[in-house]
């Protein structure tokens, strides 16, 4: 892609003014889409190229990005930028010196990144299959992306040239039902640093139109969930998402610098004992994981919280350098677009010592979520969060009843974390379908054990909750 002296001449021309680092990120992107949406078959493909090239002088930070890798442009690109950081009082935005209408998007006409159109067509084929078997299926959509990316960066943070091809895979079907009038909608999606090989069993098609068609069928016989304060026994795997969302981003350095609930309380108790929280982007072919983040530094696993005291937060080397601490490899950016900021990776709670069933039975009466829905919202700097539950069921006398869904929970991530008083020995670690978005799109991946939270504020259209509890 780009020769590594011609990489090192573009590097010392843009910091010639005395930067204190520089680095050079380019690559060769090709995204593949195939879809179904109502039995109506759409693929698409889009292909792009182009290099950022940043420069860090101090506090201050300067990115601009091109789409030529020709010796001219790139020494071109490295003084703009280059002149650009020493002018600046502070952060510049992105400099986009790309010329314009270059990349658009094509009728899908040649192979993708991990396999021919034809075998794509035919999972997207067998997951129509199965969802429009499914009684009371009135619309379904299945879709299959895939995107392959030839990173090459070098930077003077580390010293190195690094090269990658990052090839992800993914698949997500969604189910809609209707009973009499009555609509519930189910959806399962996975996301893999594999290839199509990952697609089998509960991941393949077939199988994840299963699960979607279970969640919309299930949640066509719950019944409204009742509102008010009870205890959560949260369901092992992608609930794991609450705490990315409640907990996590307030543990990404650029947030706790601009205040998160976070902030200043290294060493600090800010989880039960029973709690330890784990950011990793070592995990083989899991959607947050790679060789090196986006300056090359090598990935790691990060302990955050170990037995509810608060060890690190998630670095770049810009938040690094300002904090004194140590890198951990999570800069990450979704191209070569945007520079690169702390994000996390796969991100999950360690297993305890609980019998997941154990936890049910010691549950007098409360709620367990089964499905979050996906997502949710923070405000990392006060910490408070609310998620939805799209399925879940009420604990009756330490068992499991019958379903419910419309819930929604509101809390303070902090609270949540030490107000956990159970946590099982089965830890899932999922391969999430979607992408986790500040400012740019990044796959992750989240996981937990089987968890109860003695007490949270629980949102629902039911008649409020008639006391009981842990």
């Amino acid at each position: 892609m780009i020769e590594p002296d011609l990489a090192k001449k573009v590097l010392d021309a843009a910091v010639a003014k005395g930067a204190d680092y520089a680095d050079l990120f380019a690559e060769r992107g090709v995204y593949n889409l195939v879809l179904s949406d109502d039995r109506k078959l759409r693929t698409d493909l889009y292909v792009e190229h182009g290099v950022g090239i940043r420069v860090v002088v101090g506090n201050k930070t300067c990115y601009a990005i091109g789409d030529s890798f020709e010796e001219t442009a790139l020494l071109r690109l490295a003084a703009y930028v280059r002149d650009a950081a020493g002018d600046a009082g502070k952060s510049r935005g992105i400099i986009d010196l790309r010329r314009q209408s270059t990349l658009r998007p094509y009728p899908f006409a040649v192979p993708g990144a991990s396999a021919d159109t034809e075998t794509k067509v035919e999972l997207i084929r067998r997951g129509e299959e199965a969802a429009w078997s499914t009684p009371h299926c009135v619309q379904a959509t299945i879709r299959h992306r895939d995107l392959q990316r030839e990173i090459f960066l070098a930077g003077t943070l580390h010293g190195n040239i690094i090269t990658q091809t990052l090839g992800l895979t993914e698949f997500a079907v969604m189910v809609i039902l209707d009973r009499n009038g009555a609509k519930e909608s189910g959806i399962r999606a996975r996301s893999f640093y594999q290839g199509l090989e990952a697609l089998t069993g509960d991941d393949s098609p077939e199988g994840m139109a299963s699960k979607a068609a279970m969640i919309a069928a299930t949640a066509l016989d719950a019944r409204d969930c009742p509102r008010g304060e009870m205890p959560v026994v949260f369901a092992p795997g992608e609930n794991g998402i609450l705490f990315h969302e409640s907990c996590g981003h307030g543990m990404e350095a650029d947030l706790v610098e601009k205040g998160s609930v976070f902030g200043g309380r290294i060493g600090e108790t800010v989880a039960s004992p029973l709690v330890s929280l784990v950011d990793d982007g070592t995990l083989t072919g899991y959607p947050g994981s790679f060789e090196f983040d986006d300056e090359g530094t090598p990935s790691q696993r990060t302990v955050l919280i170990d037995r509810g005291v608060l060890q690190t937060y998630l670095h770049s080397s810009t938040t690094a350098r300002k904090a004194r601490a140590e890198l951990t490899g999570s800069a990450r950016r979704e191209s070569y677009k945007y520079p690169p900021i702390p994000r996390m990776r796969n991100t999950f709670i360690l297993a305890g010592g609980s019998d997941p069933e154990e936890i049910i039975r010691e549950t007098r009466r409360g709620l367990y979520a089964v499905d979050t829905g996906g997502g949710g919202q923070v405000n990392v700097f006060t910490g408070e969060f609310i998620t939805s539950i799209k399925l879940g069921y009420m604990i009756e006398d330490g068992r499991l009843t019958y379903p419910v869904k419309g819930a929604s929970i509101i809390g303070r991530g902090i609270d949540a974390l030490r107000d956990i008083d159970m946590v099982g020995n089965d830890l899932e670690i999922t391969h999430m379908g979607g992408r986790c978005g500040k400012g740019q799109q990044v796959p992750v991946g989240v996981g937990m054990p089987t968890v109860r939270v003695k007490s949270l504020n629980v949102g629902g259209t039911g008649d409020a909750f008639n006391g009981g509890g842990a």
